[in-house]
């Protein structure tokens, strides 16, 4: 979905701007760029890959407070499935 990707996006760019700025902050008059680099690139892929799921439940929530389930919806809830 795209929106769960957008949300992701934006979580994993803050995490990224946040790691980047702390980085430089805590080694400001010798900016160490092969650490910095490593643990930019490292939080970066932790937060993408594991912060999907979460993001995908987050949107699947504001779309379901949204567009919520009409009567046919959850009249298919309580049927059985055949196969």
């Amino acid at each position: 979905m795209l929106g769960a990707l957008a949300i992701n996006f934006i979580v994993t760019g803050s995490a990224l701007l946040a790691t980047l700025v702390t980085g430089v902050a805590v080694t400001y008059p010798d900016i160490a760029i092969l650490e910095l680099l490593v643990s930019t690139v490292g939080v970066t892929l932790l937060v993408g890959v594991f912060g999907y799921p979460i993001s995908y439940t987050l949107w699947l929530a504001v779309d379901l407070s949204m567009r919520p389930l009409d009567a046919d919806e959850l009249a298919c809830l309580g049927e059985p499935t055949k196969g």
